[in-house]
């Protein structure tokens, strides 16, 4: 049974119930084991059917032996649990009979409860290993929590046996060299609400059990905690995240605690670093299982019914139960008008993306029971489906935590979470790359569903989150020694710092993952991230633009090769050249290359649609038929709908946009005033946004000669807290011109005019909008000459401008600027 626990100084009196009398053993062993080194042979020792070995160690109710079951040809522990008189065999006998119904992976099993003539002794299984408490001399803290929700799952299923183990320390568990911890010695166990009197380890003990009032399960979760908190302190000290998890377990009041062992085994697996990973029941237990395995693990109760029946039961611990319900107050509490109604439809996507993953596990298990998916295939989807099963975990995990600001990036992680469908394109999961080893699958797992986690947590705009993971999982994957992953673990960190602008925008690490891809076999991968890189060094500095297309032609082959079957790689690719192509000015080679994403893109569903969505917002700035620009509008406004809602802040904006790009000047202002007043409604945050549509708003309505509406808008403008200094200040000199002050216009707006080469295109528009206001201005106070000076300004600055703005919006300043010579 391991090693003996070291030896208990506090109150040993309250250890046992009465010493058990096991001299004549201990006297009659050493007999036969001397006789034996004499003589080369001796009598066996044995107690019932049993061969007695050696004295193993002492319990909290008596002495363990090793021994052996000639029956069975195994090794078995004895364990005398009681010698003294008939009521206390018969109360161990019971007990006994009580604990041998007790079958869980993580109890020590009893075989058999034998009366004998020495005492009433429990049969159980022979473990070599260490205890807990040894283990916390080696092991990290990472270990260690792992081992203690492991005691714990076991304390759980005594508990849900009716049973209170009341005497859990670190020497009664033992681990065994097969990594599984047992939680051992219930000697002193007894039903729950039971009131037995003093009895354990007064260190360990909760209060109320040393006010022997009353003991719940809570004892249990009371000692566990605090045996854990012990084991951390030897390290150097309780990790921030876990010390408010001990705190509650360990709280006086057994009513403050976690209402079950259960929920405290759940609340220990929440490390940010591990708590992708999730534990499958299989076999009847549970078992630590990677990447690979997890997925098709099946569950306790229904496994003899059907061995493909348990993906309900697994995906619950990722979406279900406490933690769907816990989302969905939590998404019930947000008081926003957005929320109202965005936050109900959360929860029932969430439900339909388990019932396909339930449906895809059964499908492919099945299958693979029929004989019809090969061993590589089915290990294949299964390293699919846990990823996918990661990435549901944090976004339900983010579900009960997000704020209304947040909503909207929850909603873009919902809607893009990884395709299920998917994990059942065989052609794709069987490509060339070689899987990793057997060595290897373990970790490889963890670190692609860190990877899932790093993707949802982006796309939900948890950005210092997602830092954090996808530094770990960089470091962890070039440490792991499997070269597919690092690619893989490069382009989510990449990604991250494109979506923030940091530094070179994440090109180093798309070209790092172009280059390793490319060598491991990853045609998709390898082609994705060179699109990124394509973006990151086209729109970033303007030194590193001409590296963006070295090697495009070997990386277009490889999109041609994979566009068939894995149409986003490319979509993307034709994108990313189009925006570099707009950013040189060359708006020929970029319409050809969105309307090629734009194909692309059609039959492209969650994250890939969502993010593809840019092809037609681009396609707006470079189509000049009328016709053709007001189709892509209405497409782009009813994909973004359709994906996200159509209150969805990028869907509103979609509506700006697809409202901008209207001919008819008096459509386009009531088109785009209403979208303007929807995002002002429902999305406070975006005030930038809502800044500049309203100045636009503004700017129409007052060449429109509505002076009311212009007004409101340009009022609105100086309210918004992120207007940029440009915005600000146009808007200020527009209300100066209403206040019929062009004086003070004209002074206002002088300084937004001085726009210098190569500026941004939206500030560049800014510019041409103060001259057209200052040369109001100078128009209305009679001063024709300085009028014409700001006319000319804005027709120079309006040349500048070629790209960033469909050419309605172009062409509304250009009338502007005739209307004002025309005027003079």
């Amino acid at each position: 049974m391991g090693e003996a626990p070291p030896p208990e100084t506090e109150h040993p009196s309250v250890l046992v119930r009465g010493a058990p009398v096991v001299d004549p053993l201990d006297k009659a062993v050493a007999k036969a084991k001397a006789e034996a080194a004499l003589f080369g042979d001796a009598p066996a020792v044995k107690v019932g059917r049993y061969t007695l070995i050696e004295r193993a160690g002492a319990g909290g109710m008596g002495v363990v032996w090793s021994a052996w079951d000639p029956e069975l040809n195994r090794g078995v522990a004895l364990k005398l649990a009681s010698s003294g008189d008939t009521a206390a065999r018969a109360q161990a006998r019971d007990e006994g009979r009580a604990l041998a119904k007790l079958s869980h992976p993580n109890v020590v099993p009893i075989f058999d409860v034998l009366d004998a003539p020495e005492g009433v002794f429990l049969v159980m299984e022979l473990v070599a290993g260490q205890t807990l408490r040894k283990l916390g001399e080696e092991a990290s803290a990472r270990e260690l929590v792992h081992a203690y929700r492991q005691a714990g799952e076991g304390l759980a299923a005594a508990h849900r046996a009716g049973l209170v183990h009341r005497d859990f320390k670190p020497d009664n568990a033992i681990v065994g060299a097969d990594g599984r911890v047992r939680v051992l010695d219930f000697g002193l166990a007894h039903e729950d609400g039971a009131t037995p009197g003093l009895g354990g380890t007064p260190r360990y003990m909760a209060p109320e059990q040393k006010q022997e009032r009353a003991l719940t399960a809570a004892v249990d979760q009371y000692a566990l905690a605090l045996s854990l908190r012990e084991a951390l302190a030897a390290k150097g000290g309780v990790p921030r995240w876990l010390e408010p998890v001990l705190a509650r377990a360990t709280a006086d009041a057994a009513g403050d605690r976690y209402p079950a062992m259960d929920d405290l085994v759940r609340a220990l697996g929440l490390d940010p670093r591990t708590r992708w990973r999730r534990r499958a029941l299989a076999g009847g237990g549970v078992l630590a299982l990677g990447a690979v395995a997890i997925a098709f693990a099946v569950g306790r109760a229904r496994q003899e019914e059907e061995p493909c029946a348990g993906g309900a039961e697994i995906i619950a611990a990722s979406w279900g139960g406490s933690s769907r319900g816990a989302a969905e107050a939590h998404l019930a509490s947000l008081g926003s008008r957005y929320a109202r109604d965005a936050a109900p439809r959360i929860a029932p996507a969430l439900d339909a993306y388990a019932r396909g993953w339930i449906d895809l596990h059964r499908n492919s298990c099945r299958a693979h029971q029929r004989g019809e998916l090969s061993p590589a295939l089915f290990d294949a989807r299964s390293a699919c489906l846990a990823t996918r099963r990661a990435a549901l975990a944090t976004t339900g995990e983010l579900a009960s935590h997000v704020n209304d600001a947040g909503l909207p990036d929850l909603v873009v992680a919902v809607a893009g979470l990884p395709e299920l469908r998917a994990c059942e394109d065989d052609a794709a999961l069987l490509s060339p790359v070689t899987p990793p080893t057997a060595m290897q699958a373990a970790e490889a797992g963890e670190i692609a569903e860190l990877v899932a986690r790093v993707d949802v947590e982006r796309d939900a705009a948890q950005m210092e989150a997602a830092t954090r993971d996808a530094d770990a999982a960089v470091v962890r994957a070039k440490a792991l020694g499997y070269p597919p992953l690092v690619p893989r673990a490069l382009l989510a960190r990449g990604r991250i710092d494109l979506a923030l602008r940091h530094g070179d925008q994440g090109a180093a690490a798309f070209k790092e993952a172009t280059t390793l891809a490319i060598g491991n076999g990853n045609d998709p991968l390898a082609v994705e991230a060179y699109a990124r890189a394509v973006y990151a060094l086209g729109t970033g500095d303007e030194k590193l633009g001409s590296a963006a297309t070295e090697g495009l032609a070997l990386v277009e082959a490889l999109a041609s090769r994979i566009a068939e079957r894995q149409p986003f790689p490319r979509a993307l690719l034709h994108n990313n050249l189009g925006s570099l192509a707009l950013a040189r000015g060359d708006r020929g080679a970029a319409r050809h290359a969105f309307e090629a994403a734009r194909r692309e893109s059609i039959a492209l569903r969650g994250s890939a649609a969502i993010e593809l969505t840019a092809a037609l917002r681009n396609l707006l700035l470079v189509t000049d038929d009328a016709a053709s620009l007001e189709k892509i509008g209405s497409d782009l406004v009813s994909t973004r709908s359709r994906l996200l809602g159509a209150t969805h802040p990028r869907t509103i904006l979609a509506r700006i946009a697809a409202a901008e790009i209207l001919e008819d000047p008096d459509r386009a202002r009531a088109q785009l005033a209403a979208a303007c007043d929807d995002l002002h409604a429902l999305h406070h945050g975006f005030s930038f946004q809502i800044s500049i549509c309203s100045l636009d708003v503004g700017w129409m309505a007052w060449f429109a000669e509505d002076a009311r509406t212009a007004r409101q808008m340009f009022e609105r403008v100086l309210a918004m807290p992120d207007a940029d200094d440009n915005t600000r200040t146009v808007a200020k000199g527009y209300l100066l011109l209403l206040d019929n002050d062009p004086a003070g216009c004209v002074a206002a707006v002088t300084s937004v005019e001085e726009v210098p080469e190569g500026a941004a295109p939206w500030r560049t528009l800014a510019g041409v909008d103060a001259a057209i206001a200052a040369a109001s201005a100078e128009s209305r106070a009679g001063r024709p000459a300085a009028a014409q000076a700001h006319i000319a300004t804005s027709e120079r600055l309006l040349a500048r401008i070629t790209s960033g703005f469909a050419p309605p919006i172009i062409h509304r300043r250009q009338h502007a600027i005739s209307s004002l010579r025309a005027a003079r």
